[in-house]
């Protein structure tokens, strides 16, 4: 008796206190916080780590490689002479001491396998950075420029990276079935795409070391489309800040469609690719030899290559207060409600912020979006916009009611400041009552 005297004492205060609410209290301030944003472990990428990496590219592995895949003879998909190239690269990789894997993929006419090797990034939020290039050949051809060349480079990347430690996760890929129409990487790109894997960016290198002139010696092709093109702007920037060590001008050209990096384009992925300069008179036939090849050329793009991974692999990808302050309140002030969210970018003296801001308000227990009256209409709290901030933002939702209950404000803030991909994830908590004043915390 004594606790159901207890329950219905309990019940009836809960009846009493709606009832005050609804008759007698004005709605009163809900929310209102600074959000303070998740510090991350700091392994931002310096300028002397990235000269350091430079240094230890090394001409003689370059061509030991290339000799090598050159030396097992034409290697198209299918054959027992891919089968060994793939186990020399495996065996490469191994030696790293990142985790290898194998990709099986098979069509109705070809299979084969794909090898990663993988280099965890501190956050895997941050998503992954791809850079790739492709371990088979046509059947005539002992391929060293295509793609031997750029095999070399990602097993050298792999080697000197795997040391350091990066924000975004690297995947090292080499693909099979590119001389048939990238079938390896076509079927891991729809892959990663089903699996809705947050893939930044791909970098395929694709015929990198023929050059004969001292201008072709000089300069090399970045293929890109206009959604890709921040990756060309890093690779001009690694040329201008590493000169001493790249001495390339990087040729910003439209997208290449016969390379790896395609396939992730297709799938809504940002992709580019390098390519040689010049024109090889020795591309797809038995002529197309290390002897050929311009080791010096191939060296300087593998050191471009480095520095534009590491830069956007390695520099802090996290809006943190370092980057852009995010202050979020919310207040129901009887009519209108509003919820804001404020954006300040404090290095606005060095670039703009192009971000997107996703705000979602929903119900806890529920997990349906909060929903507001605004001129007779009902409109679930999903909002997205997009804005390049120059030095502040505010972004405001106004509505004359919430829908009351214990709710979750969501705001996630992703976007490219100095040239960087940016991600932050600001969850905070509240009940939405009209006679509680309630601070809304992050979740840490």
């Amino acid at each position: 008796m004594l606790k159901n005297s207890k329950l219905n004492r309990i019940i009836f205060l809960v009846l009493l206190s709606q009832i005050f609410t609804a008759f007698f209290l004005p709605s009163l301030i809900i929310a209102q916080t600074s959000a303070v944003l998740i510090q991350p472990v700091d392994t931002r990428i310096t300028s002397s780590d990235i000269i350091k990496m430079i240094q230890e590219v090394n001409t003689s592995t370059l061509r030991k490689h290339v000799q090598t895949i050159q030396d097992f003879g034409p290697h198209k998909t299918g054959s027992e002479s891919l089968k060994l190239v793939g186990d020399y690269i495996y065996n490469q990789l191994i030696s790293t001491t990142l985790p290898v894997e194998y990709f099986e993929w098979s069509t109705r006419k070809f299979f084969g396998k794909n090898i990663i090797a993988t280099l965890e990034g501190t956050s895997k939020a941050d998503g992954v950075v791809i850079v790739c290039a492709h371990y088979d050949s046509i059947e005539i051809s002992p391929g060293a420029d295509d793609d031997a060349s750029g095999v070399a480079i990602v097993l050298q990347l792999a080697k000197i990276m795997s040391t350091y430690t990066f924000n975004s996760t690297i995947k090292f890929i080499l693909f099979s079935g590119e001389e048939q129409g990238k079938l390896g990487s076509s079927v891991y790109a729809k892959a990663t795409k089903t699996n809705k894997e947050n893939i930044i960016g791909v970098l395929a290198l694709d015929k990198v070391g023929y050059a004969v002139t001292a201008d072709e010696g000089r300069k090399v092709v970045h293929h890109s489309n206009s959604e890709s093109d921040w990756m060309v702007d890093i690779s001009i920037k690694m040329t201008e800040t590493y000169r001493q060590y790249i001495d390339l001008e990087v040729l910003r050209w439209s997208q290449d469609p016969a390379s790896d990096h395609l396939s992730f384009v297709n799938e809504g992925y940002h992709g580019t690719d390098f390519v040689r300069y010049a024109v090889n008179p020795f591309y797809h036939t038995s002529e197309d030899r290390i002897e050929h090849m311009n080791l010096t050329y191939l060296t300087k793009v593998c050191n471009l290559t480095l520095a534009t991974l590491s830069t956007i692999a390695g520099l802090n990808p996290f809006l943190t207060n370092d980057d852009l302050n995010v202050v979020i309140k919310g207040t129901f002030l009887s009519r209108p409600a509003q919820l804001s969210i404020s954006v300040e970018n404090k290095g606005y003296e060095r670039d703009t912020a192009n971000v997107t801001i996703d705000i979602r308000l929903k119900h806890m227990l529920r997990s349906q979006y909060v929903i507001t009256k605004k001129e007779h209409y009902e409109v679930p709290c999903n909002w997205s916009v997009t804005k390049e901030i120059d030095k502040r933002w505010e972004f405001f939702v106004d509505a004359h009611t919430f829908t009351r209950g214990l709710c979750i404000l969501e705001v996630v803030v992703q976007g490219i400041n100095d040239d960087v991909y940016l991600y932050e994830r600001e969850i905070t908590y509240g009940f939405i009552i009209h006679f509680l004043k309630v601070r809304v915390l992050p979740r840490w």
